[in-house]
């Protein structure tokens, strides 16, 4: 029979009582003992067991005083108290402490195994959290972002510098597909929160009726269709660690203001309840959107915007830092070759040319999505362009190229024999220009090259409302 990586440590000073467990435990496990807390600590630093039956009342040191100590060296061991009738209190008081259970003397086997499985059962499920925040941390180490670019590089040294933070808020901002979320996690795995969970919530997607209770829960009853449990928000899910607003220009504004409550006062209210909960998370907001342009235009409280901003991040196109391209190419190349058992060891300079040049409109998630696609469906060790036909720019469209033809021909380059009227030339321009940024006077200033108040003293001279 196949012996059990499993190792159980009985601490009791009875040595009848030792013997006892040992006889119905040792065809499953492997069983040793101590008859005091010295005893039973020197084992735990010498072999760590995964599970320790543990008497409560022992002479000298008691079991409580043993249980804090092996929670000093050891969070991961299952702690199983043994007591006697009568001392429920203390029982109590060692779950406190962290014990995973407890059973009465005289004890019933099947009980004990009951108890050591469920003990074990934990003990996995510990250990594979563990393992997983390990791999988590390994993989979004900051050093493992990928680019050599000064823009690149100053985003870098910025979130490396947030991340030792545990609660500054923080705004991304960058277009889609740049690594936004890549960043957010790397500054949560590489930071004092990194035990706590990281949470991901996509604003856009949240349906507007339901966005409040989405993120702050709510209490049983709350509303019609409630689930009668009630149900934890997003930010309750998120406690002791981050979370994650990923297009939080979306949120209505009333759930702005609420948002911006939180963090001020550190707590909120999930829907029909009146007693708060306290909001410990870290929170960091991202959008495609420019939020500054959005305050402007009354579509996002400038409060709130400079809450969140506590420091700000913004990542440049790919298009902008050319040369990230072919490191980013070669790293995906690697990851899709371990996938898809290829071989992609180059890429042709003519390629390397057609990758650099390409605008990347989807950034580094449309890149890694062409790179898996020459992986999945060519056989060679050099990615040529042949490879990379689907990248070639779609012909324009007929309207979109007399646009392009418009934009290009302005100035004109001869003025009629009937001569034209320049007030009329330039309220045109301010006109299309102000139509253009959907009346953002900010914008069409910017556009015009003009200042603000050289555009409203325009727009009132030409009766542009």
């Amino acid at each position: 029979m196949k012996e059990s990586p499993y190792k159980i440590l009985i601490v009791d000073d009875e040595a009848s009582f030792r013997n006892s467990l040992k006889g119905a435990l040792k065809k499953d496990y492997k069983v040793t003992e101590a008859a005091s807390s010295e005893a039973a600590i020197k084992k735990v630093l010498e072999s760590p067991p995964d599970v320790v039956l543990l008497d409560i009342s022992m002479p000298g040191v008691d079991g409580l005083e043993t249980l804090t100590k092996i929670r000093e060296h050891d969070d991961y061991i299952a702690v199983i108290m043994v007591t006697a009738y009568g001392e429920i209190k203390t029982v109590v008081q060692a779950i406190n402490q962290g014990a995973v259970d407890y059973l009465t003397k005289p004890i019933d086997m099947d009980e004990l195994q009951i108890a050591i499985s469920k003990a074990l059962e934990r003990l996995r499920f510990k250990q594979e959290i563990a393992a997983l925040r390990q791999a988590l941390a390994r993989e979004y180490n900051i050093d493992n972002l990928i680019g050599k670019s000064p823009e690149f590089l100053g985003a870098l040294s910025m979130a490396k510098r947030i991340a030792r933070s545990p609660d500054a808020n923080v705004y991304i901002g960058g277009e889609s597909g740049v690594g936004k979320e890549l960043f957010a996690r790397a500054i949560h795995f590489n930071s004092p929160r990194v035990s706590g969970p990281f949470v991901a919530v996509n604003c856009a997607a949240i349906n507007k009726e339901v966005v409040e209770s989405e993120l702050f829960g709510y209490k049983r009853g709350a509303f019609t269709g409630a689930h009668t449990k009630g149900k934890k928000g997003f930010f309750e899910e998120a406690h002791s660690g981050t979370l994650l607003l990923d297009e939080v220009a979306d949120l209505p504004l009333d759930v702005q203001a609420k948002l911006l409550r939180v963090l001020e006062e550190k707590e909120f209210y999930p829907v029909g309840d009146s007693q708060p909960k306290k909001a410990d998370v870290r929170i960091i907001a991202a959008t495609n959107q420019p939020l500054e342009k959005l305050c402007e235009a009354g579509q996002f409280r400038q409060d709130l915007y400079f809450r969140l901003a506590t420091i700000a991040i913004n990542i440049t196109p790919l298009r902008e830092r050319q040369e990230d391209i072919l490191l980013l190419v070669n790293y995906f190349l690697e990851m899709f070759n371990n996938k898809y058992e290829k071989n992609f060891r180059r890429v042709s300079k003519k390629a390397a040319e057609i990758l650099t040049n390409h605008p990347w409109k989807g950034n580094v998630r449309e890149l890694k999505n062409a790179i898996e696609r020459v992986t999945l469906l060519e056989d060679a060790t050099e990615v040529k362009p042949e490879h990379l036909d689907f990248l070639t720019p779609a012909v324009p469209s007929p309207a979109s190229a007399k646009r392009e033809k418009e934009e290009h021909s302005f100035p004109p380059s001869r003025i009629p024999s009937t001569g034209i009227c320049l007030d009329d030339v330039i309220k045109q321009i301010i006109s299309t220009a102000y139509t253009q940024t959907d009346k953002n006077q900010v914008q069409t200033a910017k556009l015009l090259g003009i200042t603000r108040n050289t555009l409203l003293y325009r727009l009132k001279k030409y009766g542009i409302r």
